[in-house]
C-alpha cells in the first residue's frame, strides 16, 4: 500500500491565531482539531505528542480541521522501518554543445536527430533536422542548421551558434532527451564538460512533482468519491499542493523552498482477521515544504523524530550515545 500525506510548513504562516491545534500541543482528545496541514506522531498508548523519535511503534496523523477526524496511518512498525528523506532540487534542461565541420563539403547534407524518451505506445520518439551545404564555409551551415532546428521544433529547443560552435538547449526544464548525428555530421562529437553536456532531471520537490506523486497514491488513499460530497467522506480530492518556486539556495545543489519527501518502508503485522501470517509491505511518504524558520515547523519536527536509514539503528545510536554522554557527566563530576 502507497500513502502520501501532504503538509504545510509552518502554522503561523497560514492564518493561526491560537496555538492549542498545533501539532506540539496536540493530544488524543483534541485530535479533531489538529490543524490542516500539520502532522503528529503519537507512540502507541500514549495520551501525548511524540516530542522525539518513537522508541516503539507509532501512529502518524494529519490535520484536516476543526471537527474533522484527522488522516491516520494507524501503525507505523519500528523494527522494519527504513525511511529515505529527498530533499528539493530545481531540475535541469537538456544540453548538447558541438563543433560543426570548419570546411563542409557542398551538396553534402548535414543533420542531427533528437530522441525523446519516458514515450508511451505510440507517441512520437525521434526528431530529425538536417541542411544540405550550400558553401564550404562551416560557420554559414552551422547557423543554418540552428536556423533549421529552430523553424522545425522551436517548441522543443532554443538553438544557437558563435561561428562553428552549436548549442542546443532545451525548452521544457526535465524534459528527458538525447541526440545523435546523422548523415555527414556522423564522427562529429559532443562536447563534454559539465556545463555543455547536460541531461535534464525532473524538478524534485515542486507542486507538478507532489501532484504526480498523488495521483500515483490516489486509490490506496481511498479516495473514490469525487464530487463535492465526497470530499466530507475523504481527506480532500484533489490534493490541495502550495505552488513553491525553486532555487539553488539550499546549499549542495538543493532548493531553500519546496517539498523534502520523507519515504517511510515498513512491514504491518496481520494479526487480525488474517489468512496468512504474512507482513504487508507499506510506502508512506510525507512532503513537507522545507520551512526552517521554527524548531516548531513540521519540517523541522521530522527532520528530528525520523532519522533517515534503518530506524531501529539509529534509535540504538542515539541511546548509546546519550548512555556515554551520561557517563562522561559523572566521571567529570566525580
Amino acid at each position: 500500500m502507497k500513502q502520501l500525506l501532504i503538509c504545510k510548513g509552518y502554522d503561523t504562516k497560514y492564518g493561526r491565531n491560537t496555538t492549542s491545534d498545533s501539532a506540539a500541543n496536540i493530544t488524543r482528545a483534541t485530535l479533531n482539531i489538529l490543524y490542516p496541514g500539520s502532522i503528529a506522531l503519537f507512540e502507541q498508548g500514549a495520551s501525548s505528542v511524540s516530542t522525539a523519535s518513537p522508541t516503539k511503534n507509532f501512529e502518524i496523523y494529519l490535520g484536516r480541521g476543526s471537527n474533522l477526524v484527522p488522516f491516520c496511518i494507524p501503525e507505523v512498525d519500528i523494527d522494519t522501518l527504513t525511511i529515505t528523506k529527498t530533499l528539493p532540487t530545481i531540475g535541469t534542461a537538456f544540453k548538447r554543445v558541438f563543433t560543426f565541420p570548419s570546411t563542409p563539403t557542398v551538396g553534402k547534407e548535414y543533420g542531427i536527430m533528437f530522441i525523446k524518451k519516458e514515450v508511451v505506445p505510440h507517441e512520437r520518439n525521434t526528431y530529425c533536422v538536417s541542411i544540405v551545404a550550400g558553401t564550404a564555409t562551416g560557420a554559414t551551415e552551422a547557423t543554418a542548421l540552428v536556423a533549421a532546428i529552430n523553424n522545425s521544433y522551436g517548441d522543443k529547443f532554443t538553438a544557437s551558434n558563435s561561428g562553428t560552435t552549436v548549442t542546443i538547449v532545451g525548452k521544457t526544464v526535465g524534459e528527458q532527451w538525447d541526440a545523435k548525428m546523422i548523415e555527414s555530421l556522423i564522427g562529429t562529437s559532443f562536447t563534454s564538460g559539465a556545463s555543455n553536456y547536460i541531461d535534464a532531471v525532473k524538478p524534485i520537490g515542486d507542486k507538478a512533482f507532489i501532484q504526480e506523486l498523488a495521483s500515483k497514491c490516489t486509490a490506496d488513499k481511498g479516495h473514490r468519491y469525487t464530487d463535492s460530497e465526497g470530499m466530507a467522506v475523504d481527506p480532500g480530492y484533489p490534493e490541495e499542493v502550495e505552488d513553491f518556486v525553486l532555487n539553488t539556495g539550499g546549499g549542495n545543489g538543493t532548493s531553500s523552498s519546496g517539498y523534502a519527501l520523507f519515504t517511510l518502508r515498513f512491514a504491518t503485522k496481520r494479526d487480525a482477521g488474517k489468512t496468512t501470517d504474512e507482513r504487508v509491505w507499506q510506502v508512506v511518504h510525507i512532503a513537507v515544504p522545507v520551512y526552517t524558520g521554527a524548531s516548531t515547523s513540521n519540517y523541522s519536527r521530522l527532520n528530528t523524530y525520523l532519522p533517515e536509514g534503518k530506524y531501529t539503528d539509529n534509535i540504538v545510536n542515539a541511546a548509546t550515545a546519550t548512555a556515554l554522554e551520561g557517563k562522561a557527566d559523572v566521571s567529570n563530576n566525580g
